[in-house]
């Protein structure tokens, strides 16, 4: 981000947690048991972008710096996110995550569980030494996280806008913990009520828009660039910002629309079905579409920090904020 390459001392702060964040990830999920050990240890060691420990780091720094227990608030909700995607993969039947094999492809449905369950219960173990609100916060985040799960299994209720819907289950599922990366980096840094709520606010925000970015670069990169493979969510008739975009265009009239919505209703189960399908939304109208309901809410993100002072660490957010779209994976 340029505004940390501008301040070296700002960007040594950040490497430097984010290497003792690594560290504690790795002794969080260690395991004497040599199954626990493997399980565990699998995404994390896949990698991933570690996005929520780094806004929990640049949320401290627009309080009173990082320190101790924000280090271990950004391991916290490293390891909740780590949890749920054992869960996710289970219940989308997803091959791959961050290039490798699912943990339920590998040791089957039971054991990735019980996995995600184990990080989960470790996570509430760390949260449980952090001072003020933490825990409730964790357990806030925790409930809005299923309660979104369970809305995008149940669908959206009769009359309700499915798009509307849609962002509804993506504030709970990605916005909730992303919020809670806010609100434990400023609360933990001593930052002021009025601080912490822009700083929740703010990831809320963040949140929606990196899940909706997520969903067009599923449909527009190869799997080489995501780790996963392309369309996953089309072949699960999981609902996503192209898809609802292409069902209101095609809704409204739109010929090309309706053509490229029969093969995305169509039978995807074969690799060649779903490819086609794959092709054809990425080269419609609709995913210009979703980049702009995405970008409007990066720019509604950056207008949440408006009452912030000037500094290097909100001119971070600000770039943090429109990294979140502008990404290939």
């Amino acid at each position: 981000m340029e505004a940390i390459a501008q301040d070296p001392q700002l960007g040594g702060r950040l490497l430097t947690a984010m290497d003792e964040v690594e560290q504690r990830l790795g002794l969080q999920v260690a395991s004497s048991d040599p199954l626990i050990a493997v399980t565990a240890s699998h995404l994390l060691r896949a990698g991933g972008k570690r996005i929520r420990p780094l806004l929990t780091l640049l949320a401290a720094e627009i309080g009173g710096g990082i320190n101790d227990e924000v280090i271990n608030a950004s391991v916290v909700v490293e390891l909740t996110h780590l949890a749920s995607l054992y869960h996710d993969d289970v219940m989308d039947s997803a091959p791959v995550r961050r290039g490798v094999e699912t943990a339920h492809t590998v040791w089957g449905n039971n054991v990735a569980i019980l996995t995600g369950d184990l990080i989960f219960a470790r996570a509430s173990t760390l949260v449980s030494s952090l001072s003020g609100r933490a825990y409730q916060i964790q357990a806030q985040a925790f409930e809005r996280l299923v309660v979104g799960q369970l809305q995008e299994t149940s669908g959206p209720p009769e009359g309700m806008d499915p798009l509307e819907h849609y962002i509804q289950v993506l504030s709970g599922k990605t916005g909730s913990l992303i919020a809670a990366c806010g609100t434990y980096g400023s609360m933990l840094a001593g930052a002021s009520a009025q601080v912490q709520e822009i700083m929740e606010s703010y990831g809320e925000k963040i949140g929606v828009a990196f899940q909706l970015a997520d969903d067009v670069i599923d449909i527009t990169s190869t799997s080489g660039e995501t780790g996963k493979t392309p369309g996953t969510d089309l072949r699960e008739g999981i609902p996503t910002l192209p898809v609802l975009m292409l069902r209101r265009m095609a809704a409204d009239g739109d010929a090309s629309a309706q053509e490229v919505l029969t093969l995305v209703d169509g039978d995807l189960s074969t690799d060649e079905a779903l490819a086609q399908a794959v092709a054809a939304l990425a080269g419609h109208a609709a995913i210009e579409g979703s980049w702009s309901v995405a970008e409007a809410w990066v720019a509604d993100a950056e207008a949440t920090l408006e009452p912030l002072p000037e500094s290097t660490a909100k001119q971070a957010l600000h770039s943090f904020a429109r990294g979140m779209v502008h990404r290939s994976a």
